[in-house]
């Protein structure tokens, strides 16, 4: 089954920092991937300006150990970067950070000249700090503090080793760094609730949207209905009252029969059906294997949008046995309150949805837009070497 297409320049969600699974709305992840770049990036640049500028202000005599744990740092640094931009298990990268930071902080007499004898003064200071902040946007909240705590704890630990007469300076300035991570922590609370609460109206306004459409499509419908029967049964009612007994008899059946052909071809534009019946009975109208996974409370919707879903599937079904180089595809169908959702997803070729040739829009114009009719919505979800899935959704009203 496909996932979402990743933007190439995005990381993924960090774990812990959205709501459930499938829940967070497009402000809050955008605002969590946000975060999380901006975090990983600022952090590069900080620490590495640091330890570079760190290097001229040791004394001769300590420069040559202070330029090898300079390039620890950097080198770290990047391999950090890259590897949290990567998408890499946040376990192991924290672990291994850690230790990195824990090593910095209890060799501070290797790396921080005399000439400073504050510790509120030393560039090790600024990275601590950096690192903590960033924590606070890479991490779940609890998880962050913690490492903040426990960095803080560190640092402290080095400068009584450094300076064991005067380590009492460092702490306002530790103090501190747990003051900067918990406000950091709480602005980061802040905007998630502010991206929360803009998803929160987006979704209210994109179904009193689709109630709308969907209303229009009903009463689009009925009006076609009626303008149905008025063409046919009343015409012919019509003409029977005009003309009386002087109408022959095989002219009246022959209207009736093509009124009554007509009206058996237009589509139902009233009434509800079954859901769940509809969808199997398609799934069996093709050569491919196909394994049905139906919630039981589908129930009965609105006969136009079952036809829109129904027809629907069965082109995502065809366009799995044309273009995805597989003989079978998976369905399944659920309802949540007052939506219906259906995914067709298989395991094939898949494409790049960014660049599907014009004379090859059969998704778009079978799928979405008959979907889009109804009141609907219809989105495809592929990646080349990943699947595709074909993700249909209905409002009931």
């Amino acid at each position: 089954m496909a996932h979402e297409p990743d933007d190439p320049q995005a990381p993924p969600e960090p774990a812990g920092r959205t709501g459930p699974a499938g829940r967070a709305g497009p402000a809050e992840r955008e605002f969590v991937r946000f975060a999380y770049r901006y975090a990983y990036r600022i952090r590069l640049v900080v620490v590495c300006s640091c330890a570079v500028l760190a290097v001229p202000a040791m004394p001769a005599d300590r420069m040559a150990i202070a330029s090898v744990i300079s390039c620890v740092v950097l080198g770290w640094s990047v391999l950090h970067y890259r590897l949290g931009m990567a998408g890499t298990r946040p376990g192991p990268l924290l672990a291994a950070d850690m230790a990195v930071l824990t090593g910095l902080c209890l060799t501070q007499e290797l790396t921080i000249p005399d000439s400073q004898s504050m510790y509120g003064s030393t560039w090790l200071l600024v990275v601590v700090s950096i690192v903590a902040v960033g924590y606070q946007m890479m991490y779940p909240a609890g998880l962050a503090l913690a490492m903040a705590l426990l960095l803080s704890v560190v640092d402290l630990a080095g400068a009584m080793l450094d300076r064991p007469d005067g380590w009492d300076y460092a702490v306002p300035n530790v103090s501190w760094l747990l003051v900067q991570s918990l406000l950091a922590q709480g602005l980061y609370r802040l905007v998630l609730r502010a991206s929360r609460a803009a998803d929160a109206v987006g979704t209210q306004a994109a179904a009193a949207r689709r109630r709308h459409e969907v209303a229009q499509a009903q009463h689009s419908a009925e009006r076609e209905h009626l303008a149905t029967l008025h063409d046919t049964a009343c015409a012919t009612m019509l003409m029977v009252s005009a003309h009386g007994q002087s109408l022959r008899p095989e002219i009246l059946r022959t209207q009736a029969a093509k009124d009554l052909r007509r009206l058996a071809s237009e589509r139902a534009t009233s009434g509800e059906t079954d859901v769940a019946q509809e969808l199997f009975a398609e799934t069996g109208d093709h050569r491919l294997v196909v394994r049905a996974e139906f919630d039981g409370s589908l129930g009965l919707i609105w006969r136009p949008a079952v036809e829109a879903l129904r027809g629907s599937l069965g082109e995502a079904l065809r366009n799995v046995a044309r273009h995805a180089g597989v003989n079978s595809a998976t369905v399944t169908a659920r309802r949540e309150g007052d939506t219906v959702t259906v995914v067709v997803s298989d395991d094939g070729t898949g494409f790049d949805v960014t660049r599907v040739p014009p004379h090859c829009q059969g998704l778009a114009r079978s799928v979405v837009e008959r979907m889009a009719a109804v009141g609907g919505r219809a989105t495809v979800d592929s990646r080349p070497g990943h699947g595709t899935a074909v993700r249909l959704e209905w409002p009931h009203v």
